[in-house]
């Protein structure tokens, strides 16, 4: 009857792996985090320089706008200069043509003096009518180039005033996404804090807390624990894990993997635990029940997994090492729903 509540046991152990998957895959997206800031941080430089060359671009342009608009005054002026003296010259005619008149019944040689400046007359205002023509052409040519110059200067103007919002919505993204980090980094010191305060007595018996990748890892070694081969937790261990519990059940917010760890001694058992992977497991599964039985934790904050030896602190092949590598480790993670919503809105 032992024997098939064990597997019963061990059954449950190997299903509560099944959302580690999830967990993983949700603090792999936190740790990136920090990866994902730096790269909006190099675009806000990027931004920047491109800000800096439309700038310039502009200056550039509002220069040559301000040119052609001079030469445009310039040409304007010129033309209205010619054509008063074209009006000039259309009086100085009509003078002309009057006086011939008058003077039809004079002698021909004045009459004939009076034709030859009548004539002069006449080819200089052509000639001017000619440069009148000429100046309104190039008046037209320059004020097509004026306009072309304008549209490229409110389209760059318009290019600067989009890359300037993006900055600043950059910018801001930057600063919401550094905000949530700065606070999951002072929940995590907190709680780091908060556990030393409280696991402080069972340090010198094989318990540490260390803080690692954004989260709280609470080490507890087997002698702590267990007995070798043995998934029962000692009273030792039991007051670390109450104590513990206290502190997980003022912290709602806070995420629970518990691994169990072995070392890389085979273990071919024929009873209740057969290998590394039923120690570990079972192990992981004891101290959970702990855990969630000492204080009010929802279940569901909690994952009880087990590493067997994959997962070692040490690689050598030495008693210390391996004493080492034989812990339950409890991960403690802060959360990270705000990080997240920030992500998933952007």
């Amino acid at each position: 009857m032992v024997r098939y509540i064990v597997l019963g046991f061990f059954i449950i152990g190997l299903f509560s792996c099944v959302p580690v998957n999830q967990l993983t895959d949700a603090k792999k997206r936190a740790e990136n985090l920090q990866d994902e800031n730096l790269l909006l941080k190099d675009k806000n430089r990027e931004l920047e320089v491109d800000n800096n060359e439309l700038d310039g671009q502009i200056v550039q342009l509002q220069k040559r706008y301000e040119d052609l608009k001079k030469k445009v005054d310039g040409l304007q002026d010129e033309r209205d200069k010619l054509q008063y003296e074209n009006e000039q010259l259309r009086q100085n005619q009509k003078e002309l043509e009057e006086r011939i008149s008058i003077l039809k019944d004079g002698s021909s040689e004045e009459i004939s003096k009076l034709l030859n400046e009548l004539q002069d007359l006449q080819e200089d205002l052509q000639e001017r009518e000619d440069r009148v023509y000429q100046a309104e052409e190039e008046l037209k040519k320059r004020e097509v180039e004026l306009a072309k110059a304008q549209t490229e200067l409110e389209a760059q103007q318009q290019q600067l005033t989009n890359a300037e919002q993006a900055l600043a919505e950059q910018q801001a993204r930057l600063m919401e996404l550094e905000n949530a980090l700065n606070n999951q980094k002072e929940a995590v010191t907190e709680l780091k804090d908060k556990l030393n305060n409280a696991l402080r007595g069972f340090y010198d018996q094989g318990l540490s807390v260390n803080e690692r990748n954004g989260k709280v890892y609470v080490s507890l070694e087997e002698n702590l624990l267990f007995k070798t081969g043995s998934y029962s937790v000692d009273p030792a261990g039991q007051k670390a894990l109450e104590s513990l519990s206290e502190v997980l059940a003022a912290n709602p917010d806070i995420n629970i993997m518990v691994e169990g760890h072995t070392d890389d001694v085979p273990l071919n058992g024929s009873g209740q635990i057969k290998d590394n992977w039923d120690l570990s497991v079972m192990r992981a599964t004891a101290v959970t029940k702990i855990i969630l039985n000492s204080a009010e934790i929802d279940p569901s904050r909690i994952t009880a997994a087990g590493r067997s030896k994959y997962v070692p602190l040490e690689d050598a092949q030495t008693a210390d090492a391996r004493r080492k590598n034989r812990r339950t480790e409890i991960i403690l993670t802060p959360d990270l729903s705000e990080i997240f919503d920030i992500i998933q809105t952007n």
